[in-house]
């Protein structure tokens, strides 16, 4: 296989890389600088997914089968202050990718379940409405409606809150992890009581390459475990033991949050994506 990986050097890209590269994939990963750890054996390439013809003349020269694209705008924070860059990195970009991708390759589209914005029932199939609310979340469900428009072959894989080792620490879990490994005595929390569908980033890249495959057909899947314990419950996980105690931080509780948010892993398990590494093994090395 030779793959195009664009966000190559983001927290799910670069071990998305690493699991091509020993599956023996020939890797092009896109970037926007060239990285500072590169994952060996990718072949990196500073690309503005924002720049259509330098999109087109990339896929030319790497000619790949498959292309797995991961490159956006995620937190969410960023999308509401830099709408229009938002805009033009996670909707112009995804058509430039998808435009410029060999008629003759496959697509994977990293999408979010945040498209789905408040659940009208649990757990979440893909069928569930999408009503995306905030920046981030409608522009990766407008990002999606520019795909069905290109009538590429591309597999949407919309996958649910993911961790793991390398984690950016503006990310809860992370965060947690990381005043935990410090040694504080007193961890910032927000609402412990919200309920939250995670999975190990390793098992959501290993489920975006069996969705890329040939046999599985493109359409809609959730990338999700299926179980949704609270916010408390996996903070006990990583405190294992340790001595720190939760304060709530009045700034990190949003009166908007989703009290339960769990997805329904069903669609993409009968295709053959496995259900994981549980979320306890995952804690435990992040911290």
């Amino acid at each position: 296989m030779k793959a195009v990986v664009t966000g190559a050097n983001g927290f799910a890209g670069r071990w998305l890389c690493e699991a091509l590269v020993k599956q023996k994939a020939t890797v092009f990963g896109w970037v926007r600088a060239r990285p500072s750890k590169p994952v060996p054996g990718v072949r990196y390439r500073v690309q503005d997914i924002r720049d259509e013809r330098g999109c087109r003349e990339a896929m030319r020269e790497d000619c790949p089968d498959c292309v797995f694209h991961l490159a956006a705008m995620t937190h969410l924070a960023d999308c509401e202050q830099d709408p229009l860059q938002a805009q033009a990195t996670n909707v112009g970009g995804t058509r430039n990718v998808f435009l410029g991708m060999p008629d003759s390759a496959r697509g994977l589209f990293a999408s979010t379940c945040h498209i789905y914005g408040h659940p009208q029932g649990e757990p979440i199939c893909e069928g569930h409405p999408t009503s995306a609310k905030g920046v981030y979340a409608e522009s990766k469900l407008e990002a999606e409606r520019e795909i069905e428009r290109l009538g590429k072959e591309v597999t949407i894989a919309r996958a649910f809150h993911h961790t793991g080792p390398g984690q950016s620490t503006r990310y809860v879990l992370a965060d947690w992890a990381s005043q935990m490994r410090a040694g504080q005595s007193t961890i910032r929390v927000g609402d412990l009581a919200l309920r939250r569908d995670f999975s190990d980033v390793r098992d959501i890249v290993q489920g975006y390459i069996h969705l890329a495959r040939r046999s599985v057909e493109p359409q809609v899947y959730n990338l999700c475990s299926g179980v949704s314990p609270t916010l408390g419950e996996l903070f006990e996980l990583l405190r294992d033991g340790r001595a720190c105690q939760p304060i709530q931080d009045p700034s990190r509780v949003r009166a908007s949050d989703i009290s339960v948010f769990c997805g329904d892993p069903s669609l993409a398990r009968s295709v053959g994506v496995g259900p994981g590494r549980p979320i306890q093994v995952t804690l435990k090395e992040m911290v």
